[in-house]
């Protein structure tokens, strides 16, 4: 499956597969399946099998908000929260019935510790991603960050429901519906 996030596009994750599946234990998450809860310490990370998650947080008015999503053959995980052993900022949680290749977070904190090239670029992929999302949401409309969405992720509407992507896009369900109309996307 295609890549979601530009990171994922950025790093070759092969040593992070090769780390889960040998020292790893497959878990399942069922969805709605809590892999960490907010504010709680990031004690295990992994390698999505099958399935997807979100990444969500509560805002200020209690509400849960999607502020990411990662699929199949791809890193679950938050890199600042293994490299700072801080609190997570959000939830991670399944979008569907998963299946995830665990280890202890501190495996792969070790293994970024002795590879500091690799650990520099996390950090330069991460940044970029972040200040670019930070950039687009100023110079995009929301039409066109949704029009952008299908178009870099197509299968975005096969895998998560119409109300996590209007979350994902900090725009209303109404708003994502008219959106829609108008492009002529009614897949869901």
């Amino acid at each position: 499956m295609e890549k979601f996030n530009s990171f994922e596009r950025d790093i070759d994750f092969a040593f992070w597969k090769e780390i889960c599946e040998s020292h790893g234990e497959l878990r399942h998450y069922r969805r709605g399946e809590y892999f960490v809860h907010s504010g709680e310490s990031l004690k295990q990370c992994g390698w999505i099998e099958s399935g997807g998650f979100k990444h969500a947080l509560t805002d200020c008015e209690g509400n849960l908000k999607t502020v990411g999503f990662v699929f199949r053959n791809a890193v679950l995980a938050n890199y600042s929260v293994i490299m700072s052993g801080a609190p997570m900022p959000t939830a991670i949680i399944a979008l569907e019935d998963s299946d995830v290749m665990v280890v202890p977070t501190k495996v792969i904190w070790e293994y970024l510790e002795c590879n500091p090239e690799l650990n520099l670029r996390f950090v330069q992929s991460l940044f970029s991603q972040a200040y670019r999302t930070i950039l687009d949401s100023y110079y995009y409309s929301p039409l066109q960050r949704y029009r952008q969405l299908i178009e870099r992720f197509p299968r975005i509407l096969e895998l998560v429901s119409l109300g996590e992507i209007a979350s994902y896009l900090n725009i209303s369900r109404r708003q994502l519906h008219r959106f829609r109309e108008t492009s002529g996307s009614h897949a869901d």
